[in-house]
């Protein structure tokens, strides 16, 4: 049990004493618990799994390698500088988005290491400052929103676009977005200073167009979540099966068909938006 969830139920405990109804007394505890669990022991939850970083464990070159034959030591292997305050930033942004569906996978820092790779040149000795990073982030989540507006702060706009878009392919690695993978996802772009317009360009890209689905309720993309919001409780009101019950067999099949594809293209918005 974590020192958190102790504390807090010792709290509640001394609370409910001081009230001194049993039923105050339980009621106090639970909450105790969970409030220290929630607000403690899972904002400085341990890292403990050893293997998360194993691909992390890249050899360096060795001085002697250069008199292998058939080895050249380049010169970015010699001389390698990264930018350490912005790999640090990024380390935190990947690590939150990656944290948001729980545990953090290895198959998720296998994606962290492409990026830094692919998308920025890292070398060995850089991915090895990449890996400390991950590893305090790790053991000590850092605050998304504050990563995010330090990396916008640090890369132009269309390098923006681009981590935006690696962080989706990060949430999607390990399954299906998650609700609550869709949110770090959104707090991610407003914090980086993506437009509205170009992160539902990007999720469309990861998830699909999601047009005909916004037809079905009567709206556009650029509708707003409380617009799209309306239209389907409006529309669910308008087309219950219930309403056409009295109508004849055929009225109300139809009307329940026309349920399930607002409901669907509801369900789907949702996915999209992270509702």
């Amino acid at each position: 049990m974590g020192a958190g969830k102790v504390l807090g139920a010792i709290i509640g405990l001394g609370v409910g004493l001081l009230i001194g109804h049993p039923l105050a007394i339980i009621l106090l505890v639970v909450a105790g618990a969970f409030v220290g669990h929630h607000f403690f022991d899972e904002q400085h939850a341990a890292f403990t799994d050893p293997d998360v970083l194993a691909d992390f464990a890249i050899p360096l070159p060795q001085p002697w390698d250069e008199d292998r034959p058939g080895v050249e030591a380049t010169e970015s292997s010699r001389q390698e500088e990264p930018y350490e305050e912005l790999a640090r930033d990024l380390c935190a942004l990947f690590v939150e988005v990656a944290h948001a569906d729980g545990d953090v996978r290895r198959e998720e820092v296998r994606e962290v290491r492409r990026y830094f790779e692919t998308v920025l040149g890292y070398g060995p000795e850089s991915l090895q400052l990449v890996r400390g990073h991950l590893k305090t982030f790790l053991a000590r989540p850092p605050d998304l929103d504050a990563a995010a507006r330090a990396c916008a702060a640090q890369l132009p706009s269309m390098e923006r676009r681009r981590l935006l878009d690696a962080l989706f392919e990060l949430a999607l690695v390990d399954g299906p977005l998650q609700r609550s993978e869709r949110e770090a996802l959104r707090r991610a772009a407003r914090g980086l200073g993506v437009s509205v317009v170009d992160e539902q360009a990007i999720a469309a890209d990861h998830l699909g167009d999601a047009d005909d689905h916004y037809a079905v309720l009567g709206l556009t993309p650029d509708a707003t979540d409380a617009e799209v919001k309306k239209a389907y409780r409006q529309l669910v009101a308008e087309y219950h099966p219930d309403k056409a019950a009295h109508a004849g067999r055929e009225a109300a099949e139809q009307a329940a068909r026309r349920f399930q594809e607002i409901r669907d293209a509801y369900e789907e918005i949702r996915r999209l938006r992270g509702l």
